[in-house]
């Protein structure tokens, strides 16, 4: 595993949290609680029609959601292996809390008590001892 291995867990957490904001919104759309727009032009569909469409498509985003979120936990597990190995426990929180948690540089660098410049410089030092321990 790289230092590219753990930001894509960060992206892919984004992506996951975008597909349940996603997910919401069609189910909401799905319970007819919208209001009706009279100024556009309606099309001939039966509500039967898009209630199944709108299932179908809720069904598909659970399915993309839970298997990005066993490829991530799958991805976590091999990242926790490494972590346990570093030696020094503030580049192995910085590693835990920035990438694997998902916390902004910002509340890291609270937790470990430093300036956020600091966990910066920090991150960087850790994500080299990340990269130097081999499995």
């Amino acid at each position: 595993m790289d230092k590219r291995q753990l930001e894509l867990i960060r992206d892919a957490e984004k992506n996951i949290n975008n597909k349940r904001l996603e997910l919401e919104a069609l189910r909401y759309k799905a319970s007819g609680a919208g209001a009706i727009r009279y100024d556009k032009e309606k099309v001939q569909t039966s509500p039967q029609d898009y209630l199944s469409m709108a299932i179908a498509d809720m069904v598909e985003l659970e399915k993309q959601i839970a298997e990005a979120e066993a490829a991530i936990e799958e991805m976590k597990g091999e990242a926790y292996t490494i972590v346990r190995k570093m030696d020094k426990p503030e580049q192995r929180a910085v590693i835990e809390w920035y990438y694997l948690n998902g916390l902004s540089m910002m509340d890291t660098a609270i937790r470990l008590n430093l300036s956020e410049r600091a966990a910066y410089y920090l991150k960087d030092d850790a994500l080299e001892a990340f990269v130097l321990i081999k499995k």
